[in-house]
C-alpha cells in the first residue's frame, strides 16, 4: 500500500502540488506563530505578555483560514481523482483499500508540506520578529526560540486539518460505485455534512456570546473582542459554504443575461455546476476580504467611539507592521490557495475545454470563459466577504451606540484586486495551454 501511495502521489503530480503549495504555506504561517508563543515563555515578563498578545490575534486569524483553506483545498484534491479511484476498484482494489490509501497520501502531503513550511519559517525567523516588533521597546536582539515540540505540534495541526477536511472525499472514494463516478466526477449535488453543521452551530454560538458580553457597554471589553467578531462571521460563512456560495453565485450572476455573451453563459453555469471547485476557489479569498477589510472596519468605529467619548484620537490607529502580523499569513495562505485550487482544477477542465471546441466554440470564448469565471469567484467572495464585514460591524456599533458604520471599501478593494489579479493568473496560463494541444489528441485520453 506505500508503494502505491507514493507512486499515485508522483503519477498525479500537479493535483497534489497545489495542496502541497498549500500545506507548505500553512506551515510556515503555524511555525511563525508557535515561535512567538515559545518565544514569550523562554523570556517571560513583559515579553511574555507581549508575545501572548501578538501571536494569540495571528494564531486566531490563521487558524481560521488554515481550516477553511486546508478543508476546501483537501476535498478538492481528492474529488477531481474520483475517476482514478474508481478505476482502481475495477482493477480490483477493495473500496476499504482505496480510502486508506487515500488517507496515507493525505498524511504524506500534510507532513511534507508542514515540515517544510517549518523549516522556511525556523530560516526567516528573525527577519519577520525584528520587522513585525522593530518598534517595539524591549525587543531588539531578543533571543528567539522554535524548537522541535513546537514545530511538531504545527505538523499534527496541519495534517489533522488536512485529513479531516479530506474525510468527505475520501468516503466518496471508497463508499461510490465505480460506474457512478465515472459517470460524473463530480456531481452537482447541495448538502452540509455532520461537521460543517456541527462547525456552523458552535461558531453561530461564539458570536452570539460575544455580542452579548460586547454589550456590557466596557469600551475596553468592546475594543478587545471587535477585532475577533468578523473573522467568526466569515468561517461561519464558510461552514455553509456549499449552500450559501451557490445560493450567492447564482442570484447576482443571474443579474446578467445570458444572452449577452456565450463565453458568460459557459462561464456562470460551469461556476454554478462545478461546486467542489467554486468553493474552494471563493472561501480563501472570501475570508481574505473579510479579515482585511473586517480589522480596518473594526478600527475605524473604534476610533469614531473614541472621539466622541474623548474628543480626540490622536495616536489611535494601526501601524503597518502590525497589519502585517496579524494579516500576512491569512492573505499569504488565502492567495495561495485560491490561485493553488484554480491551477490544479483547470488540469481536469482540458477535456471540457475540447469537448466546447469540438461543439462549435472559438479558443476565444474559451479564454473569455476562463476570465468570466475568474471574474465570477473574485466577485462572489467578495459580497460574501462584505456581508462578513457589515455584520460585524453593526455588532460593534450596537455595542458602541454609534450611529454610522465607516466600511473600509478601500482595503476591501485592494484585497479583491489582488485576488483578482492570482485568480486570472491561474485560470488563464492552464486554459492557454490546454489550448494547444490537439482536440481529438484530448478526447481520446480517458
Amino acid at each position: 500500500m506505500i508503494r502505491l501511495v507514493v507512486s499515485d502521489l508522483g503519477w498525479h503530480a500537479r493535483e497534489w502540488v497545489g495542496i502541497l503549495v498549500v500545506t507548505i504555506a500553512a506551515g510556515f504561517v503555524g511555525a511563525i506563530a508557535a515561535g512567538l508563543l515559545e518565544t514569550g515563555a523562554s523570556n517571560g515578563g513583559d515579553v511574555q505578555v507581549a508575545m501572548i498578545g501578538g501571536s494569540g490575534v495571528v494564531l486566531t486569524f490563521s487558524s481560521v483560514t488554515a481550516l477553511i483553506v486546508l478543508s476546501s483545498s483537501a476535498n478538492l484534491t481528492v474529488t477531481l481523482q474520483q475517476r482514478s479511484y474508481a478505476l482502481w476498484q475495477l482493477a480490483g482494489i477493495r473500496p476499504r483499500q482505496v480510502g486508506r490509501v487515500v488517507l496515507g497520501q493525505l498524511v504524506v502531503v500534510g507532513i511534507l508540506g508542514a515540515v517544510s513550511g517549518s523549516i522556511l519559517a525556523r530560516a526567516l525567523f528573525r527577519s519577520v520578529f525584528e520587522f513585525a516588533f522593530a518598534d517595539w521597546q524591549g525587543m531588539s536582539g531578543l533571543p528567539l526560540h522554535l524548537g522541535a515540540a513546537s514545530v511538531g505540534c504545527v505538523v499534527v495541526a496541519v495534517v489533522g486539518t488536512i485529513v479531516l477536511g479530506g474525510l468527505r472525499g475520501v468516503r466518496r472514494a471508497s463508499r461510490v460505485a465505480p460506474i457512478e463516478a465515472l459517470r460524473e466526477p463530480e456531481p452537482p449535488s447541495v448538502r452540509l455534512t455532520w461537521f460543517r453543521m456541527l462547525l456552523a452551530a458552535a461558531t453561530a454560538t461564539g458570536i452570539v456570546w460575544m455580542a452579548l458580553a460586547m454589550n456590557s457597554g466596557d469600551f475596553d471589553l468592546i475594543m478587545n473582542s471587535s477585532i475577533f467578531v468578523t473573522p467568526m462571521i466569515a468561517a461561519l460563512i464558510a461552514a455553509l459554504g456549499p449552500v450559501l456560495f451557490s445560493l450567492v453565485l447564482r442570484a447576482w450572476t443571474a443579474c446578467v443575461p445570458s444572452r449577452a455573451s456565450a463565453a458568460w453563459y459557459l462561464a456562470r453555469h460551469s461556476a454554478a455546476h462545478r461546486l467542489s471547485r467554486s468553493t474552494a476557489a471563493i472561501s480563501p479569498l472570501m475570508v481574505a476580504v473579510a479579515l482585511t477589510g473586517g480589522l480596518y472596519t473594526t478600527v475605524a468605529v473604534l476610533k469614531q467611539s473614541f472621539i466622541e467619548r474623548t474628543g480626540d484620537a490622536s495616536g489611535f490607529g494601526i501601524e503597518f507592521a502590525s497589519v502585517v502580523l496579524m494579516l500576512g499569513g491569512p492573505l499569504l495562505l488565502s492567495g495561495i490557495a485560491a490561485a493553488a485550487t484554480v491551477f490544479i482544477s483547470s488540469h481536469a477542465r482540458e477535456r471540457e475545454f475540447a469537448l466546447v471546441q469540438a461543439a462549435g466554440s472559438t479558443r476565444r470564448t474559451i479564454v473569455w470563459m476562463s476570465v468570466f469565471e475568474a471574474v465570477i469567484y473574485a466577485i462572489t467572495a467578495t459580497i460574501l466577504g462584505l456581508v462578513a464585514i457589515v455584520s460585524g460591524g453593526i455588532i460593534t456599533v450596537l455595542a458602541l451606540e454609534l450611529n454610522t458604520l465607516p466600511i473600509s471599501f478601500a482595503s476591501v478593494s485592494l484585497v479583491a484586486a489582488g485576488g483578482l489579479a492570482l485568480l486570472l493568473v491561474a485560470t488563464l496560463v492552464p486554459t492557454l495551454a490546454a489550448l494547444r494541444t490537439e482536440i481529438p489528441r484530448t478526447l481520446a485520453v480517458e
